[in-house]
């Protein structure tokens, strides 16, 4: 009986890791990737992230420019931007506007005020047929500890 406890107590306590504050994803030719990085996984109801986005060309310089979208979709919490436009400059083309090699912006997302700490905070990063899933953990306001 006691080993089932502790084996019913590890499989509970292996359930519930803590998100991380970098993920990173490349897309199905592995020419790009993805990453979203915070500087903490967790958040109040109500408060701000900023979390960086970038795109890198992985293979260096593109022979021929890439402007494509990138969107956001938020679970438990908002978003802004909700889109960015990357553009990478090619190297055929000496008149292709942007970056060479790496994009990168930030993006902010504000945890809702009715979170509570059953929710978790995401942020979905789609990016040509890459994926991307930030989760961040949403603790009891300040105020209620």
């Amino acid at each position: 009986m006691n080993t089932r406890c502790l084996l019913l107590a590890a499989l509970l306590l292996a359930g519930c890791d803590e998100p991380d504050k970098a993920v990173t994803r490349a897309t199905a030719d592995g020419r790009l990737s993805l990453s979203l990085e915070a500087e903490k996984n967790w958040l109040h109801p109500g408060e701000i992230l900023p979390v960086r986005v970038r795109v890198e060309s992985l293979a260096g310089p593109l022979a021929h420019g890439l402007v494509d979208t990138l969107k956001f979709v938020a679970n438990n919490g908002t978003l802004a931007p909700a889109l960015l436009v990357v553009a990478f400059a090619g190297t055929a083309d000496s008149a292709a506007v942007g970056v060479e090699r790496v994009y990168e912006n930030w993006i902010y997302f504000a945890a809702s005020a009715r979170a509570t700490p059953q929710n978790q905070g995401e942020i979905n990063a789609l990016f040509q047929d890459s994926q991307a899933l930030l989760k961040i953990r949403i603790t009891p306001p300040a105020e209620s500890l």
